[in-house]
């Protein structure tokens, strides 16, 4: 088994691991998601809608992920030829008249449960308690978007967040303050951190809205969030 083999073939089993929808579940599915997209051979387009139809593919591997067989001679290529197969699919439906409209979520599709919608299929993830950062018009770019946005704040690949704090406490630092305010359910008090790390309400409340939240709304825009909306 050659490192790329190995690579893909430890990303799936993490995602597997993990319960469905759980945080773990959700940052493994990410690592796994961004891979997909370096593979050489991935099938490419040049039409301008070709990322519609990637993550139109991305979501269809979120769901669907289960069904891969790992026990391959190759990993690498049997998962790619699974991922084109569809991926190829989907880039024929963009040069299709009929077929050029933003996929519906609300369309009833069948289920062994009855008809139901693509929505109800989709894993959520949307950032809770950022003030609807990432709550945009195409649910399948507010997943990527809130997915890659959560996995950002907790690995600060550039330190912005950590290095953001106020002069009175290093440790109430934008990463901190992000993963407490806007990544659990429901999110931690203002007034509760303040009295946890001994400084003033008022110099937490106003560092996370002067300087956390543009910075957040940055990273999130970098990674692709174009409505125009304040935190």
């Amino acid at each position: 088994m050659d490192d790329l083999d190995q690579l893909l073939n430890t990303l799936i089993t993490e995602v597997r691991q993990q319960p469905p929808n759980s945080i773990k579940w959700r940052l493994s599915m990410h690592r796994l998601l961004l891979k997909i997209q370096q593979l050489p051979g991935l099938a490419k387009s040049s039409h301008p809608d070709y990322r519609v139809a990637l993550n139109r593919t991305l979501e269809y591997i979120s769901l669907n992920l289960v069904k891969f067989d790992l026990n391959s001679p190759s990993v690498s290529e049997s998962f790619l030829k699974w991922i084109n197969s569809y991926l190829g699919w989907r880039i024929r439906d963009l040069y299709s008249p009929d077929k050029n409209a933003p996929l519906s979520l609300d369309a009833p599709i069948a289920s062994d449960f009855g008809e139901i919608t693509l929505l109800d299929k989709l894993p959520n993830f949307t950032l809770s308690g950022l003030d609807g950062l990432i709550e945009i018009s195409q649910r399948e770019t507010t997943q990527r978007i809130g997915l890659e946005l959560k996995l950002y704040i907790e690995q600060d690949p550039e330190g912005k967040l950590k290095n953001s704090y106020p002069s009175s406490s290093v440790q109430c630092n934008c990463q901190f303050l992000s993963q407490r305010l806007g990544l659990i359910e429901p999110p931690d008090k203002v007034a509760d951190i303040a009295g946890e790390l001994s400084i003033p309400y008022t110099t937490v409340n106003s560092h996370w809205k002067r300087k956390c939240k543009p910075i957040l709304q940055k990273i999130a825009e970098d990674l692709g969030y174009k409505q125009e909306q304040s935190l």
